[in-house]
């Protein structure tokens, strides 16, 4: 072996003992979590769910931050640029990664190569849900409303460019139907306005739903999802009337590139293990998250393909951020 080649194996294994060290002792203080969503929000609700468990297992605080703006990307480029030692990660819906690349004309960041998948904890299918003055209580019904009045009826989304505007656009292609994309500053406030009957329908996280279905003044017709929730088994599917539809968003936890793997296996290792709790499954099964574990190099696989379908359904629908 010459020199050269001695010198990079010496610097290779040099690199995986300090790893190994480093887990060994990690972790020796707080951890901040930063979550680029305002408090209440759905991944907000998974964040401090399972890191209080995972808190209490690796015996440090985690510190839940809400770093909001520019639809996650502030809070994400504080991650991407936080020094990659386990201590600063990101808990996010996956639309940061996976759409804003497509619809953000300057990233700050690369979706990709900025982070290291750690851990996807959930799904978090959307739901279309109507007001009770619609007339079709289920989604063929609604569909075939669409059809009859094209154009005239409106769904609700979240924002321009956001998981619940991609739902809309795709169910408008797949069923070959034309409703109204109605974009809000957020889903509270289309929400409200499908609460209180300003707009016919919305795609919504269920955790937002949820006030409006038990007081009687909105009715779920389908979820987003290829196949029926296990927070809802009796809402069916789009993909039941459309087949092959399907869009569901994640949550999950990255951290910065470059975090030494032997951390990065610890933290998965202890949401995983928090995951696989009762009572942390059933909490968040009743915030209407699905348990679905996806960790490290599987995750990252999963990151990367819906990085790619999301951009095409972006670039078919021609959607943007105007």
């Amino acid at each position: 072996m010459n020199r050269s080649l001695f010198a990079a194996a010496l610097s290779t294994l040099a690199l995986m003992a300090a790893g190994a060290v480093c887990a060994q002792t990690f972790p020796s203080r707080s951890i901040r979590v930063i979550v680029p969503f305002a408090a209440g929000g759905a991944a907000d609700t998974m964040a401090r769910i399972a890191s209080e468990r995972v808190a209490q297992a690796l015996g440090q605080s985690i510190a839940i931050e809400n770093l909001t703006g520019a639809g996650g990307n502030v809070g994400a480029l504080q991650v991407a640029r936080a020094e990659p030692n386990g201590y600063t990660l990101m808990a996010t819906i996956d639309s940061v990664l996976t759409i804003n690349p497509h619809v953000t004309p300057k990233m700050p960041f690369d979706a990709i190569e900025d982070f290291e998948p750690l851990i996807k904890l959930v799904d978090v299918p959307l739901y279309l849900a109507a007001h009770r003055s619609f007339p079709g209580k289920t989604l063929p019904e609604a569909i075939a409303a669409a059809k009859s009045k094209p154009g005239q009826y409106a769904i609700g989304s979240s924002g321009q460019g956001s998981p619940h505007h991609i739902a809309i656009e795709l169910l408008n292609r797949s069923a070959g139907v034309q409703f109204a994309h109605v974009p809000y500053r957020g889903a509270a406030q289309s929400l409200a306005d499908l609460g209180g009957g300003h707009i016919p329908l919305a795609m919504g996280a269920y955790t937002a739903l949820r006030q409006f279905v038990e007081s009687g003044a909105v009715v779920i017709l389908a979820t987003t999802g290829p196949a029926r929730t296990q927070a809802l088994p009796n809402v069916p599917s789009i993909a039941e009337t459309v087949p092959g539809y399907s869009v569901t968003s994640w949550l999950g936890f990255l951290a910065p590139a470059k975090t030494p793997r032997p951390v990065l296996e610890k933290l998965a290792a202890e949401y995983a293990a928090a995951l696989r709790l009762p009572e942390v499954a059933e909490r968040l099964k009743k915030g209407g998250m699905d348990p679905a574990p996806v960790a490290l190099n599987e995750f990252g696989k999963l990151l990367r393909a819906d990085h790619a379908r999301m951009g095409k359904i972006v670039r078919d629908a021609a959607i943007t951020l105007n």
